[in-house]
């Protein structure tokens, strides 16, 4: 039985924590977290949203110490956005949780630093980790799936150590490819379709977390590759995903399709999204298809890790 996993870094301002924020970006994420869950409700789409920890408050007076956006960088205006609707927002995710469809709500860090940033010490990494679980315990979330700011995958350890079960692997295929390969990948997919995003398959690492992979970015093309092929009328995406769906619905694997809310910009990127969730829908119908959430995954990862024989002792 194939299955198709989406999961959205839902950050706000913090994944823009270390440049200049346009404004007219964060009021319309926000619209556009309300927009995707209206989506999934309607055609009963359960998506895995990896929350950046900061945003489960609903203000926060504290200092971040060592924080490279500044130790009081939460309480910062952007534009006439009032600083808690760029850095906090409880009640949005409470809309999320509280969707028609039963959604997953992840961690993404607890304020956006990726665990590679020349500042990130030891103490800086586990705080990221554990005030993300924290400030999620208190507004009654359990967190069992993590997503790496940046998709930078590192410190699997810590995220053990406060009991997440799995986390978005990167898509190996295209990071041994290179900067240039990654390009070109683009490029050439854009134009014939191919490859098909990689059809993955979850694993548990030697922590005892299950790596569920990426498999393609939504929006991997910026406005240099996509200008030229909305002028002939294509979606540089949307055929190699609907490929991708078309593929997984006929096999045993994942496909696991992620992007960010604020990724949303144009009517074009609304229609992307829309047409990719209805080509989910008709194949479900028309399949053994299945839609679920990275924790549902590992779950099905570690309930079969379980069931196998134990390895025959050697004498």
């Amino acid at each position: 039985m194939g299955k198709v996993v989406i999961s959205l870094d839902a950050e706000l301002g913090w994944g823009f924590h270390d440049r200049e924020v346009p404004e007219s970006l964060l009021r319309n994420t926000r619209e556009n977290w309300l927009h995707l869950r209206d989506l999934f409700d309607a055609y009963e789409v359960p998506a895995t949203w990896a929350v950046t920890g900061h945003l489960f408050l609903d203000s926060c007076p504290r200092c971040h110490r060592d924080h490279p956006a500044g130790e009081r960088c939460c309480q910062h205006a952007v534009g006439d956005l009032e600083a808690n609707d760029v850095w906090c927002a409880n009640e949005l995710v409470g809309e999320i949780a509280n969707a028609a469809v039963d959604h997953e709500i992840g961690g993404h860090g607890f304020t956006h630093v990726h665990l590679e940033h020349e500042r990130m010490t030891d103490e800086f990494a586990a705080r990221e980790i554990g005030n993300c679980t924290r400030a999620a315990a208190r507004q009654g979330y359990d967190l069992s799936s993590f997503v790496f700011p940046v998709n930078r995958v590192r410190r699997r350890d810590l995220l053990a150590e406060h009991g997440f079960e799995c986390y978005r692997g990167v898509n190996r295929l295209l990071e041994e490819r290179g900067t240039i390969g990654r390009q070109l990948t683009k490029v050439s997919s854009a134009v014939v379709g191919k490859p098909t995003p990689p059809i993955v398959e979850p694993h548990v690492d030697e922590y005892g977390l299950v790596n569920v992979p990426a498999s393609i970015y939504l929006f991997n093309f910026g406005q240099e590759y996509e200008k030229p092929f909305a002028a002939l009328g294509k979606d540089p995406v949307l055929r190699q995903v609907k490929a991708g769906i078309d593929e997984v619905a006929e096999t045993d694997g994942v496909l696991h399709l992620w992007l960010h809310p604020h990724n949303l910009r144009t009517p074009a990127h609304h229609r992307r999204l829309r047409s990719i969730v209805r080509h989910i829908d008709r194949r479900r119908e028309s399949s053994d298809l299945r839609v679920d959430t990275m924790s549902g995954i590992a779950d099905d990862v570690q309930r079969a890790e379980r069931s196998r024989p134990a390895r025959a002792k050697t004498l």
